[in-house]
């Protein structure tokens, strides 16, 4: 009886290629920002010297100040758009600037440099968050917002587990491949707009209507 209702779950959720897509995009996206997170602070270190933990600090702050001044903008101009193709296309350049800001972590030698990359990211972040947010709120399917949103949570769950666990591997080998493996999460995060572009395909879609 339990497998038949997971079964039966499962194959709902599948039905909804745009929930599929959204949580392929997701997953993209913070799975490798937690590649990031765990090395960041080793790698930051050895290029900022000794306030690197201040220099940090101030990073932190200048992302989260990005994100917060272009969370209100960015959702009035998707309140005012009339295509969700604009939601999609915004959400992928998102995903775009938030991986650009990575891929240029080895170019850092000053904390203005730095505190750029974490505008831009800041700013990613929110072109990101909102119009993600109002395309899966817009495109769950009826009477089963709980089975798609826990199969969302899953999926992302336990992809960041492994994330983590990869990022735990790299950070124990030193600092050899922080370069590589920084730059790569920024590349794979940047393949999530692919995933947000697929939904363009979807003619049966709930935002399109």
């Amino acid at each position: 009886m339990r497998k038949k209702q997971s079964k039966s779950i499962i194959q709902g959720v599948k039905h909804n290629k745009v929930v599929w897509l959204l949580t392929l995009s997701d997953i993209s996206t913070w799975g490798s920002y937690y590649i990031i997170s765990v090395i960041a602070g080793i790698y930051l270190a050895n290029k900022l010297g000794q306030n690197a933990v201040e220099i940090i600090g101030y990073g932190t702050t200048i992302y989260f100040i990005s994100r917060a001044v272009f969370q209100i903008p960015v959702g009035i101009i998707t309140d005012k758009l009339k295509k969700d193709s604009d939601e999609v296309l915004l959400l992928a350049l998102g995903s775009i600037l938030m991986g650009t800001s990575f891929i240029f972590y080895p170019f850092i030698t000053t904390p203005v440099t730095y505190f750029f990359l974490q505008f831009l990211f800041g700013l990613g972040t929110a072109m990101n968050l909102n119009t993600w947010r109002k395309l899966f709120a817009t495109n769950i399917s009826q009477n089963r917002e709980g089975r798609e949103y826990g199969m969302y949570e899953v999926l992302m769950s336990l992809s960041i587990a492994g994330f983590s666990s990869l990022a735990g591997i790299v950070a124990n080998e030193g600092g050899v491949y922080f370069d590589m493996v920084i730059v790569s999460a920024g590349l794979f995060m940047m393949t999530s707009f692919i995933w947000a572009l697929l939904i363009l395909r979807i003619k049966s879609r709930k935002s399109a209507k």
